[in-house]
């Protein structure tokens, strides 16, 4: 079967639930100009998962910061007390949300190396090329099984490349351990007894120094469990960055996908909330490519957003009234 009559059939099989864009022939390539042909043969079809966690008031964060944000009582929107309107859905239709956090290193993350080295790049000084690179995916799993404190070694770098070929130079490498599924809980994400997965610095000196890789991700919220922060001190004060809380990376492939990696320029920012969005290839079993779900309008939710005071942050509950499609300043 070739690949015209297989993507038919695929499209035939998702009838009714979506529609995926149409074949691109001949003629509409020479209409698709610059990188949008790219678009309609690729990433149209391409399978797309979120690596990033939801970020919620009791979020786990490293234990050497205040143990939650400051998501209190009355301090997640804006309200009669400020100099401005109350902003919330009964009062004007629309609904604004002010948020304070303990530290920038929050969630899912990328460290800039200013985080350690203030001579090194803040987050709003990475280049924007960082927007869209290649992804491994390294797994070691059955090492943390029978050790959590285990950490990635080279040699497991070496046994990845066997099966699936030398480590592309800017890429970027995720080591999945599966830690993120004790995600968020605190106390499993750092255990008392400080033992979580990790990378260890002659692993990271291989994929940067013999592979010139772009950066690495974990799932755990610290690069490594050594007393002094072997690895993480060497990639900061070397100009290196790296994702911390990565998630969802047993939905990748250890090859072929790609990721693109998104994140507020706060100035001067020594640490950034980030979104890491694995582009899988079209035969990929996990995610779900674009269409295949309601994007533009997005689809209507039978229960409505209301803000629990307990917890400082909106929630859906009770059923939803039909949109009314007007606001009201008065």
């Amino acid at each position: 079967m070739n690949r015209r009559n297989l993507l038919k059939l695929t499209s035939a099989a998702l009838a009714g639930a979506v529609a995926l864009p149409p074949l691109v022939n001949a003629e509409t390539k020479s209409a698709a100009a610059g990188l949008w042909g790219v678009w309609d043969e690729v990433f149209a079809r391409a399978r797309f998962i979120s690596l990033s966690h939801v970020l919620t008031p009791d979020s786990p964060l490293w234990n050497g910061f205040p143990p939650t944000t400051k998501f209190q009582r009355g301090m997640g929107r804006l309200d009669d007390q400020t100099p401005f309107a109350a902003f919330t859905y009964e009062k004007t239709g629309v609904e604004t949300s002010a948020y304070s956090f303990a530290t920038d290193q929050f969630g899912t993350q990328l460290d800039p190396p200013a985080h350690w080295h203030q001579c090194f790049p803040a987050i709003d000084e990475l280049p924007a090329t960082l927007a869209l690179r290649k992804l491994v995916v390294i797994s070691i799993i059955d090492k943390v099984q029978s050790n959590p404190n285990y950490h990635l070694k080279a040699d497991d770098v070496r046994v990845w490349e066997r099966t699936n070929g030398t480590i592309p130079a800017g890429c970027v490498v995720m080591v999945r351990t599966d830690w993120s599924k004790r995600w968020p809980d605190a106390a499993r994400m750092q255990p008392a007894d400080g033992k979580f997965p990790g990378v260890s610095l002659e692993a990271l000196q291989f994929l940067h120094l013999e592979r010139n890789i772009l950066l690495h991700g974990h799932e755990p919220l610290d690069t490594d469990s050594t007393p002094t922060l072997a690895s993480e001190d060497w990639l900061m004060n070397n100009g290196y960055m790296q994702a911390e809380g990565v998630a969802n990376l047993d939905l990748v492939p250890a090859s072929g996908a790609l990721v693109a990696i998104g994140f507020p320029r706060l100035k001067g920012g020594t640490g950034g909330f980030a979104s890491f969005t694995a582009i899988c290839p079209a035969d990929w079993s996990q995610g779900l490519r674009p269409g295949e779900q309601s994007e533009a309008p997005l689809a209507y939710n039978g229960q409505r957003l209301v803000w629990n005071e307990d917890k400082g942050m909106r929630e859906r509950s009770a059923p939803c009234d039909k949109p009314k499609g007007k606001l009201s300043f008065n």
